[in-house]
């Protein structure tokens, strides 16, 4: 008995499996996969967590640093729970001027090194609540694709260190100009 109750099982389970794999073929245009570098899904369009619609990020998505309003305050840094940022720096020579931000803050810190590591972010935003400039924030662009992989789009302050990691630098100050303030405090403090 239990020989033709295993047959009419599978013979159900056959037909059931029949039909919803022909459902798929007569219903084609609703269950197209999306081909994804030639079709993309727009982006969300709702917000995450609190905060004023016109001032709060639609997505969490890429980390992007405005670096010339950067003033090396390192709370982003001190912020981050999975230590994916990370910020050097060097104080500037007395009355030395290295610009003003955009909300008028004097830099009175050269950054010369801020790097994030997009490998290792979670992308829960804390760091961008702490910024007083409002440099560091979240892009809407969630693709970290750039085309083929040869050929990466390199711009001034995003240089890529290794092609193969997500790991952004955002510092423009010239190694030359690091290793001459690096001189000068050796010599102070061998003084």
């Amino acid at each position: 008995m239990g020989y033709f109750k295993n047959i009419g099982d599978s013979i159900t389970t056959l037909i059931t499996g029949m039909k919803v794999t022909m459902g798929y073929f007569v219903r084609a245009k609703e269950h197209v996969t999306l081909q994804y570098p030639d079709e993309k899904w727009p982006n969300p369009e709702r917000n995450i967590g609190v905060g004023e619609l016109d001032t709060y990020n639609v997505i969490r998505s890429k980390l992007h640093v405005d670096i010339d309003d950067c003033i090396g305050c390192k709370k982003c840094e001190r912020a981050c729970p999975v230590n994916c940022i990370t910020i050097d720096t060097l104080k500037t020579d007395k009355g030395e001027d290295i610009g003003t931000t955009k909300l008028g803050t004097q830099k009175r810190l050269l950054v010369t090194r801020f790097t994030i590591d997009m490998t290792e972010c979670m992308y829960c935003d804390l760091c961008t609540f702490p910024c007083p400039e409002e440099c560091i924030y979240m892009t809407p662009d969630y693709r970290f694709e750039r085309g083929d992989n040869k050929e990466v789009q390199v711009t001034n302050v995003e240089r890529w260190r290794d092609r193969n990691n997500l790991i952004y630098e955002y510092s423009t100050v010239p190694k030359t100009e690091v290793d001459r303030r690096m001189q000068i405090i050796a010599d102070a403090e061998a003084v």
